[in-house]
């Protein structure tokens, strides 16, 4: 079982200046207050940069504000295209407009001069990256303060995205900090392999942590057939959801259509690697290849091969035959198995 923890709202309280009938707070509390990341100021330009924490969430991690202009600024000098009152200096401080901070991820609000500053901090922290069981699944717990959004954990659909289930509250009311928690146990179902997980809530960012599922036997793992996939579709080979292969080796995909439809004519081959992005964690699979499978007196057959190592998610995607009014058929996936290359 692993541990993840949602952590807490942080607020700041900072002294304002009322102009022209607007608040403005200066830019340095920021940085004091430890929601950015930097703030710089160029004294020959007039202008201050803000770099903001990227735990933040900010709608932009880099805006510079100018003195005297309504205009914000983008790391490579254009404006993102929003007017703001103009920013001013005062005694040395560069002060800003409280609704341009939200560019920035914070949440402002005003109790007579006196500002409270407001975003995410330490979002979600993992206690445990990854682990190995084999299980065919795994349940793992995390704590989330009362007053933020519940969380919930999200399932790669290899490259077409992923899916989203929420889990159920174990404990209410646990006090840690100073602050109210409850306890929240999510139980993940799991393929053959690497499978990414990740965590997530509203306005509260996310983390991907991998559960590797070690398959001790083979022979128990049928190809995995989805809702809309029973009563279509039934294979003959691969003979089990799991294959374990050397590169080069060919891979057959054969079986029957179980029932008649004047649009059951080809089946689409999905081949996607396991090859997590650095920059983008949304990004796991990748797409190598794609084929198809020509179905023909409700049978069908073919062969690919790999030749790099690593863990692959085959998907078989089914022939154009839901109706969508605006983009007519529509295909769907049906069935799902795994190899890894070794």
């Amino acid at each position: 079982m692993g541990g993840l923890f949602l952590f807490r709202l942080c607020n700041e309280q900072h002294k304002s200046i009322l102009k022209g009938g607007r608040v403005y707070v200066p830019l340095r509390t920021l940085r004091q207050s430890g929601a950015a990341d930097s703030v710089t100021c160029d004294a020959a330009k007039r202008q201050v940069q803000v770099v903001i924490h990227p735990e933040v969430l900010p709608a932009f991690n880099t805006l510079t504000f100018r003195i005297g202009s309504e205009d914000v600024y983008l790391v490579d000098g254009s404006s993102i295209g929003e007017k703001i009152p103009a920013p001013f200096l005062t005694s040395g401080k560069v002060y800003v407009p409280i609704r341009a901070l939200s560019l920035l991820g914070i949440a402002a609000s005003t109790v007579k001069n006196t500002v409270s500053l407001n975003w995410s901090d330490k979002v979600i922290e993992v206690l445990k990256q990854e682990w190995e069981t084999d299980q065919a699944s795994a349940t793992f717990t995390m704590l989330y303060q009362k007053d933020m959004y519940i969380p919930q954990y999200m399932y790669s659909l290899g490259s077409g995205g992923w899916g989203g289930e929420t889990g159920k509250v174990t404990k209410k009311d646990i006090s840690l900090d100073g602050r109210m928690y409850n306890r929240m146990q999510f139980t993940v179902n799991l393929r053959p392999g690497p499978n990414p997980v990740m965590l997530t809530a509203v306005s509260a960012g996310s983390k991907v942590v991998k559960v590797k599922r070690k398959v001790t036997n083979i022979t128990s793992l049928p190809v995995t057939i989805s809702e809309e996939g029973k009563g279509n579709i039934a294979f003959t080979s691969p003979t089990y959801g799991f294959i374990q292969t050397r590169p080069g080796q060919k891979i057959d995909v054969s079986g029957d259509i179980l029932q008649h439809n004047d649009l059951f004519d080809k089946l689409t081959v999905s081949v996607e690697r396991y090859l997590p992005s650095s920059k983008d964690s949304y990004q796991v699979y990748e797409e190598e290849k794609s084929f198809e499978l020509p179905i023909k007196d409700q049978k069908f057959a073919g062969s690919f091969t790999l030749s790099e190592k690593g863990s692959y998610l085959i998907r078989v995607i089914s022939p154009a035959y839901i109706p969508f009014i605006e983009h007519g058929p529509s295909m769907t996936q049906w069935a799902e198995f795994a190899v890894e290359v070794e």
